[in-house]
């Protein structure tokens, strides 16, 4: 069984790296993925999961501001508010 830990900031991890050596690390509120069934969004304390993603946008928040990183022949996992995408390929957008 999953050992659930405190998370007093209330944010989750966000880490985005590629083979080329692009990496993003930021503590962000929520994350919205498109997982091969349809988009899913992450939050504090959610399940871990392992999942594959179609292309399109990785969108997260972090305070008021949201960001979102194009994936390419990617994979993400939850695990503890810890959200780790593997892609082959990103593009970061404005």
């Amino acid at each position: 069984m999953e050992e659930k830990t405190a998370n007093p900031n209330n944010k989750l991890t966000l880490e985005i790296i590629t083979p080329e050596g692009f990496s993003i690390k930021e503590l962000v509120d929520e994350i919205v993925a498109p997982g091969t069934e349809g988009q899913f969004g992450v939050l504090p304390g959610h399940i871990s999961f392992l999942t594959a993603l179609d292309q399109g946008p990785v969108v997260y928040r972090k305070d008021k501001e949201s960001k979102q990183i194009g994936v390419k022949g990617a994979y993400l996992r939850v695990m503890k508010d810890h959200v780790l995408v593997l892609a082959d390929s990103i593009e970061v957008q404005a």
